[in-house]
């Protein structure tokens, strides 16, 4: 479990720090590669965005409320799949969760304020502690989908295919 950087057990004193959602990294290319490679021997995870890109996951159905919040109240918002099983012997993309394509959360407004607090993402309810429980649950996913051994960016282009063949991405340009 962790917990937030400007937590120390207290209560949220409304620094807005975990509402600025991306991270200000970058990544040696090809460190990134090799540690997306890894991930996705042991898990059939694919990352079809650099590893500096993503911020909080959503479910599918957090990804579906909020997009819906976002077009009731005139908000801009930009969804994107995080993390992509792929198995590549059916050809078959799945996204497993999505992440908010922002710097910062476009429901945060004013004075630090949660404009969405009750129908916040459950990530920013368990707000100070993070607990991540879904490599159990990926691992059980792909327990029968096999490991191929082809270079990461073939198979990156091949899940994005998958996924645009479904309807779930548009047609992918860089």
């Amino acid at each position: 479990m962790a917990k937030f950087p400007c937590q120390n057990g207290e209560p949220c004193n409304r620094c807005g720090g975990c509402c600025k959602i991306r991270e200000n990294f970058r990544m040696d290319v090809v460190d990134e590669l090799t540690i997306k490679q890894k991930v996705y021997a042991r898990t059939r995870v694919i990352y079809l965005y650099p590893m500096n890109r993503y911020t909080i996951s959503l479910s599918h159905e957090e990804k579906a409320r909020l997009e819906r919040i976002a077009k009731e109240r005139s908000v801009s918002i930009s969804i994107l799949p995080k993390k992509v099983i792929y198995d590549a012997v059916n050809d078959k993309a799945v996204v497993w969760d999505w992440f908010v394509d922002h710097d910062i959360c476009p429901f945060l407004k004013g004075d630090n304020e949660c404009t969405i607090y009750e129908d916040r993402p459950e990530i920013c309810r368990m707000f100070p502690e993070i607990k991540n429980e879904q490599m159990f649950e990926i691992q059980e996913f792909v327990k029968n989908i096999p490991v191929v051994d082809l270079q990461y960016d073939v198979l990156v282009e091949r899940a994005r295919k998958s996924l645009e063949c479904q309807g779930v991405l548009p047609i992918f340009c860089k």
